[in-house]
């Protein structure tokens, strides 16, 4: 920058002189002018009538002269400044408050009512067009404040959520190493980055074929550097998407899990999957999947034995009217102990937006403080079937709604539970005062039965219920998310 204003200070300089230099020319030929008009008229071939001609000749070129000058001015203004050479820094962003009142429906508790503020601060730096970072600093929910925010009643302090190393080769290889958020390339259903699934890792995407290769190792927890006999959980995920005609791929992925037992003993799970989208004509578009799991035993309840089972997904979406619908339905397989189909997310205790409502599986909006009642695609293991569907659509120019209702069903719970596992029911409106700033606000009410085992549960020595056998519980919640994001 400093460059520049010197280069600009100059050109202003030259454009000062050489106007003082036109000026001075200008008075001297306008005293002449002034002094040979006084005069009587002479012949045109006297020296007097020579030297006038002379005269205006002259000025003749220096009003060419100051053409010039103004052009020359003009390109210089226009011209392109030198800056300093550096790197390209931006800052993006989300700044967030949710406020809710839950009724949980437990007894001897009461409502749950609770404003909390959440900041995600993002710094990204493009050095070249092959190597940039992002660094991602996020203060967790907070619901107060007095002082500094790590004396509040929740005890958040400010952390480091992304520090990514980005590069790209030449031949189209991109690089990913730090603190880099992953998720699955099967709709959010074994592991998400929005659930911040941010482990330590090193990635590769490359170019195969007229397809994409994505290969990943990464550690989500380490206890122990020098012990071999830990609770580490590490994460290795290959994943091939081949695109097809228009919108249609199709994609094939494979993880592998090395996790701590309850006896701090390495054991495995894996998930193998084939997926794909494929449009169907009239703005319909399917996708749809098929997955597979195997836990080894030692990771499960005791007395069990090996988990494994399927998952499949059927999705239709597309526009109906003014807005924009889509039909859902799932099935995992399971069983009595907890050893059925299991996402590699349930290892980690997290979860994925794999859904459309808010409380049995979580939007937006609704994830916060009273997201303990969502599960993932198997409940934990014991198996789970949805049928769910939504409906997006604008109001005014501005504001828009979104409603959205599923049954979660057929779990194989032990015996004494049901086999339901609730109804969910969403309504939410949007409004955006800009494309930067939003209002969301809505409600949710679901039937919660006592087959619910929630994503926070885990799985690692085996799954729990949410709530005592023989309890049902009718949830609700009024909610709105206040949330800038640039």
């Amino acid at each position: 920058m400093k460059k520049a204003m010197q280069l600009t200070y100059a050109g202003d300089r030259n454009m000062y002189s050489g106007s003082r230099v036109a000026q001075a020319f200008s008075a001297t030929a306008f005293s002449l002018l002034v002094g040979l008009s006084a005069q009587p008229a002479m012949a045109a071939d006297t020296p007097d009538a020579q030297v006038l001609k002379k005269l205006e000749a002259l000025e003749k070129e220096m009003d060419a002269l100051k053409a010039q000058l103004r052009a020359n001015t003009t390109a210089i203004a226009n011209a392109p400044q030198k800056t300093g050479s550096g790197p390209e820094v931006s800052f993006g962003g989300q700044y967030r408050i949710n406020s809710y009142s839950v009724d949980n429906d437990v007894s001897g508790e009461g409502s749950q009512n609770a404003s909390r503020a959440r900041i995600r601060q993002n710094v990204d730096i493009k050095f070249d067009e092959q190597f940039k970072t992002h660094l991602q600093m996020e203060l967790g929910h907070t619901t107060d404040n007095i002082d500094t925010t790590n004396n509040s009643t929740r005890g958040n302090n400010l952390a480091v959520r992304h520090a990514v190393m980005d590069y790209t080769t030449k031949s189209g290889i991109n690089l990913q190493a730090g603190i880099v958020p992953l998720g699955d390339y099967f709709g959010d259903t074994l592991f998400s980055s929005d659930w911040n699934y941010n482990p330590v890792a090193l990635s590769a995407i490359a170019p195969v074929g007229v397809g994409k290769l994505r290969a990943f190792a990464s550690s989500l927890k380490k206890k122990s550097e020098t012990n071999t006999n830990t609770n580490d959980l590490a994460h290795y995920q290959l994943d091939y998407v081949l695109p097809l005609a228009g919108k249609n791929q199709i994609n094939l992925g494979g993880s592998f899990v090395r996790a701590g037992d309850p006896a701090a003993i390495q054991r495995n799970h894996s998930n193998l999957g084939l997926g794909g989208q494929v449009e169907v004509g009239r703005g319909l578009m399917v996708n749809a999947f098929i997955l597979a799991s195997r836990t080894d035993k030692d990771l499960l309840a005791t007395g069990v034995g090996n988990g494994s089972g399927t998952a499949v997904k059927l999705e239709l979406a597309g526009g109906a009217g003014p807005g924009k619908f889509g039909l859902l339905a799932t099935h995992a397989s399971g069983k009595s102990d907890g050893t059925g189909f299991l996402p590699t997310q349930a290892l980690a205790k997290t979860n994925g937006y794999w859904g459309y409502t808010g409380i049995l599986t979580i939007q937006g909006p609704t994830d916060t403080g009273f997201d303990g009642d969502s599960v993932n695609i198997s409940n934990n293991g014991y198996g789970l079937s949805t049928v769910q569907a939504k409906y997006a659509f604008p109001i005014t120019q501005d504001l828009s709604g979104y409603v959205a209702a599923g049954w979660f069903g057929n779990t194989k719970t032990p015996t004494g539970r049901s086999s339901d596992v609730g109804t969910d029911y969403l309504l939410m409106g949007n409004y955006r005062f800009n494309k930067f700033l939003a209002l969301d606000f809505g409600a949710a009410v679901a039937k919660l039965k006592d087959g619910v085992s929630g994503y926070s549960k885990g799985v690692i020595g085996g799954a729990t219920f949410n709530q005592g056998e023989g309890v049902n519980r009718n949830k609700s919640a009024l909610f709105t998310r206040l949330q800038a994001e640039f």
